[in-house]
């Protein structure tokens, strides 16, 4: 068997179908479909059944709610296929997503083949979104110079896609990072796991084909906001400290611009929502976790003017003026009409 196919869910009743549908209806059919109920509440076990009950290549697992990281490590410890896919149960894969996979894997025996995809919003799908490395097979010394130097972030801001998703990946490397991921990481998962794999990765196959539909259910940056975004992607970094900082390389760099950039963004979610009695929580968290030390050793270059103020901000601790300067400018952008 080439794929095992693994799709955590939990409360996604109006997308699951779309979802395990856009599998089964794939022209490749050398694949298990692994369904891992993570003690939904709504209908998805039923549904789960029900599609478990019309065809023999499904599995279902139902299990009592742990969170994404628990659920594809319940999927990932019955899996049988030579690699594997991870499905978010509210996205879909576009058709001959795994005839391609398995005409590259032929080809190329790649360790990873990671894909393009498209955002489904509003009814609407878009262009296509591509790696930032050229496409093409690396090979250990390309990986090395063109992959592992963005496996988390660059001087530049820039990273590779560090889904889970949207990659088909050797099940044999994979496996034991996936299962030490630590539970108590809710945001950041996937890098978690990929940029061990990338380390350890012989062949990189990246392909500008999009083979997945990733879906934007509508959630704003306004709407999305919490304080606890920071101690979740704390434990991602603490994650990521213990299974690569101690690696060759500018690991613990990466790491270090990683947690600046990501309390950049949740500064700037809080920022666009407004969440002005936030500041306080923001700036005790970040002085109490590895962010405290890691924004401060965050080096960057070609970024945006907004990027470098902010930066030097949270970098001299002034966490509440870079909260106002993001805020200023979300105000600034909608004047000038250049909102969404």
């Amino acid at each position: 068997m080439l794929f095992s196919v693994i799709v955590p869910i939990y409360k996604v009743e109006d997308y699951l179908k779309r979802c395990l549908d856009s599998v089964l209806s794939q022209d490749y059919a050398d694949f298990e479909l692994i369904l891992v109920d993570d003690g939904s509440p709504d209908n998805c076990p039923a549904i789960c059944d029900e599609y478990a009950r019309n065809d023999s290549r499904i599995k279902v697992i139902h299990k009592e709610n742990g969170g994404l990281v628990s659920a594809r490590q319940a999927g990932i410890e019955i899996a049988q296929g030579e690699y594997i896919f991870n499905l978010d149960s509210d996205d879909a894969l576009l058709p001959g997503a795994f005839s391609e996979a398995a005409r590259i894997i032929k080809e190329t025996d790649a360790d990873i083949v990671t894909f393009a995809y498209q955002i489904y919003k509003n009814g609407n799908i878009s262009e296509k979104i591509t790696e930032i490395v050229p496409e093409g097979l690396y090979d250990k010394n390309g990986i090395d110079e063109h992959i592992l130097p963005k496996v988390l972030m660059d001087e530049n801001m820039q990273h590779v896609l560090f889904f889970l998703w949207g990659k088909a990946i050797r099940r044999s490397l994979v496996t034991q990072h996936q299962l030490n991921v630590s539970r108590k990481v809710s945001l950041g998962e996937d890098i978690v796991c990929v940029a061990p794999v990338y380390t350890q990765a012989t062949r990189v196959f990246v392909s500008y084909t999009p083979i997945y539909l990733y879906t934007i259910r509508g959630d704003s940056l306004s709407t999305s906001f919490s304080s606890k975004h920071l101690n979740q992607i704390d434990a991602a970094v603490d994650c990521l400290k213990k299974s690569i900082g101690g690696l060759k390389g500018d690991y613990p760099a990466q790491i270090s611009r990683y947690s600046c950039f990501m309390c950049f963004a949740i500064i700037a979610a809080a920022a666009e929502g407004g969440h002005f009695s936030a500041i306080g929580d923001i700036k005790e968290i970040i002085d109490k976790t590895h962010h405290g030390v890691e924004i401060p050793k965050a080096h960057f270059k070609k970024i945006t003017v907004k990027s470098k103020i902010a930066v030097w901000l949270m970098q001299k601790k002034m966490f509440g003026a870079a909260f106002y300067f993001l805020y200023i400018c979300k105000i600034i952008k909608n004047l000038l009409g250049k909102g969404e």
